[in-house]
């Protein structure tokens, strides 16, 4: 998986040659007449860069044998593009919004091979690589406002709670029922209870921010 790179099939991009670095991988078309550059062709999907970095990685995912998209290229699509069907992985990672580039999105890219084994491999070892990384959070305590975003708190918690199920992350979800729910909540737990968690998430209003501000700078929060 390292040197001259391992040559794998990336959607909407076809083979490319794949390196394993210390903080991430890259990627190098071997055929790069044939069309764009990722899917960055695409206007309303995100730019698929040419290195991974495992710091952007929240999750690698092996997948059923299925189809693979050939490369983005506007004569293909107008002939009609055709599938390749292979054995695939799909790594997963947050990137910043090519409309709105103050905005972090997910975003996927789709490796396929013949060999079922060779995507298995690369599952494992990513993995391991992400897994290895000391900040990740395992664990993570939850305040979810309702009434936020328009009343629309807890479908925009439901909207990202995949990503985290994928990302393999715990989480204990709290819905807050009044002003001041989510410090009382703090207050009251144990240290010991408290350091069961990587860290504390609002989704979100500015009570609550507060309130997890305040519990910080009183000494509730290690």
């Amino acid at each position: 998986m390292q040197g001259d790179g391992e040559v794998l099939f990336l959607g909407g991009v076809g083979e490319v040659a794949v390196t394993l670095g210390h903080d991430g991988l890259s990627f190098l078309p071997l055929h790069p007449e044939l069309g764009s550059s990722c899917l960055s062709s695409i206007g309303l999907l995100p730019k698929l860069e040419n290195k991974i970095k495992f710091s952007d990685v929240y999750a690698v995912e092996l997948l059923d044998e299925g189809p693979v998209c050939g490369p983005w290229n506007t004569r293909i699509v107008a002939q009609g593009k055709k599938n390749s069907e292979m054995h695939r992985f799909a790594v997963h990672v947050i990137t910043r919004s090519r409309k709105h580039p103050s905005q972090l999105v997910p975003c996927e890219y789709l490796f396929g091979h013949k060999d079922p084994e060779t995507c298995k491999s690369w599952v494992e070892h990513l993995s391991a690589c992400i897994n290895n990384e000391q900040d990740r959070p395992k664990n993570l305590m939850v305040f979810v406002h309702p009434l936020c975003g328009k009343g629309r708190g807890c479908k925009n918690w439901e909207m990202v709670a995949p990503l985290f199920d994928r990302a393999k992350v715990n989480t204990k979800v709290i819905i807050t029922e009044r002003a001041g729910h989510a410090y009382d909540t703090l207050a009251s737990i144990s240290d010991k209870e408290l350091k069961k968690f990587d860290g504390v998430v609002a989704v979100r209003a500015l009570d609550i921010l507060e309130a997890l501000r305040n519990a910080k700078d009183t000494g509730t929060m290690g």
